[in-house]
């Protein structure tokens, strides 16, 4: 664990404020879900992502698409890539999305960009893709998507057919 150098009392009800500081840094918004953990040093708390619960499963969900579109695939929560597969995976994996992906994401919008859009935070470069938002029980917990650099692959309507299958599929999963 890193040290912060904060303290904070715990009131009465048993609460703590964290602060600012690591909130931003974390990008943990008010209304979040905090997961709360004990190890032998003490509480650990973290950002909850029921997506998470899609584990492995996910993970051979990416696997598949790229096989059948040829695609790099990934599946997100509302922050970062949690799991991926294909020639991007490691330029993917566990990246912190851009805050147009994110807003785009939390309004529900699909994403067709057959000529580029910037998905991760950062300056990477932007990358041509599609991608769908995953709703359960009315909450979008995060997106299934397809990406390339490679301009020989062609994105078209159909890969994102597919995709708005994939998470439709996977939202009713975590139902």
């Amino acid at each position: 664990m890193k040290a912060t150098g904060i303290v904070r009392r715990i009131d009465e009800l048993g609460r703590i404020v964290i602060p600012k500081e690591i909130r931003r840094v974390l990008r943990i918004r008010e209304g979040d879900p905090i997961e709360i953990f004990t190890d032998e040093d003490g509480v650990v708390l973290k950002k909850y992502a029921r997506i998470r619960e899609l584990g492995d499963y996910a993970e051979t969900y990416c696997q598949a698409l790229v096989g059948a579109l040829g695609f790099s695939a990934a599946v997100t929560d509302t922050e970062t890539i949690l799991f991926a597969s294909g020639s991007l995976k490691k330029r993917l994996i566990k990246a912190a999305l851009s805050e147009e992906f994110i807003s785009r994401m939390r309004e529900r919008q699909t994403i067709f960009a057959p000529d580029g859009f910037t998905l991760l935070a950062g300056d990477m470069p932007a990358l041509r893709l599609a991608a769908v938002p995953i709703t359960s029980a009315g909450d979008v917990l995060g997106s299934v998507l397809i990406a390339s650099d490679d301009t020989r692959l062609k994105l078209s309507e159909t890969e994102l057919s597919i995709l708005k299958t994939a998470a439709l599929y996977l939202g009713k999963q975590l139902e």
